[in-house]
């Protein structure tokens, strides 16, 4: 039974992952997407980190509260499932429980990426928080995939855990001092897969 469970989980994690980005580049542009055929990614402005491509006036309600929300929710689920297990040695080749905690880091880091998703995009509706924490941001989201990548094809970095970390931190310095200030919030088990 928990053989079956090592197996199915992977793959659906693997299957929800891979959902194609053409279906969302289609979504922005109106664009349909065509098969087989590499599509060039779409310009939007959670892309650019350039100030001309901030907002002049807020363009979303409450969007410092949703980054502190997402920003929140990414750093508590990294903490929890990722670095906290790393820090443990639950990675480690020949540790008790090793499969389990890759497929929740990688579970975990899909949830992180998607709240960092989701935080970029209140970040580009606020004109102060947008010239502050684009960078930042794009930076963390960037070192967050590297890593999720590799969790998922069973692999651990440890250097990429700590790259990630470190950027992390520094979107948590420059939200501070941006006035969005966020702590890591509990992610509830259900979310990230018991």
């Amino acid at each position: 039974m928990l053989r079956k469970t090592f197996v199915i989980i992977p793959i659906i994690l693997l299957a929800l992952s891979g959902c194609s980005s053409k279906s969302k580049d289609a979504a922005v542009t109106g664009a349909a997407p065509t098969v087989g055929a590499p599509t060039a990614p779409a310009a939007t402005p959670t892309d650019a980190a350039t100030p001309e491509a901030c907002p002049t006036a807020h363009t979303r309600k409450f969007a410092k509260t949703r980054f502190i929300t997402n920003a929140g929710l990414a750093a508590g689920a990294f903490k929890r499932y990722i670095y906290s297990p790393y820090r443990k040695g639950s990675f480690k080749s020949g540790a008790k429980g090793q499969k389990r905690a890759i497929v929740k880091a990688a579970a975990a880091g899909l949830f992180t990426l998607d709240q960092l998703r989701r935080a970029k995009a209140n970040v580009q509706a606020d004109p102060t928080l947008c010239k502050t924490l684009s960078a930042p941001l794009r930076a963390v989201s960037t070192t967050m995939k590297s890593m999720v990548d590799k969790f998922k094809k069973g692999e651990v970095d440890p250097s990429l855990i700590g790259a990630s970390s470190g950027a992390l931190e520094q979107t948590r310095g420059a939200a501070g001092s941006a006035g969005a200030g966020f702590k890591d919030k509990d992610v509830p088990a259900n979310m990230i897969g018991g």
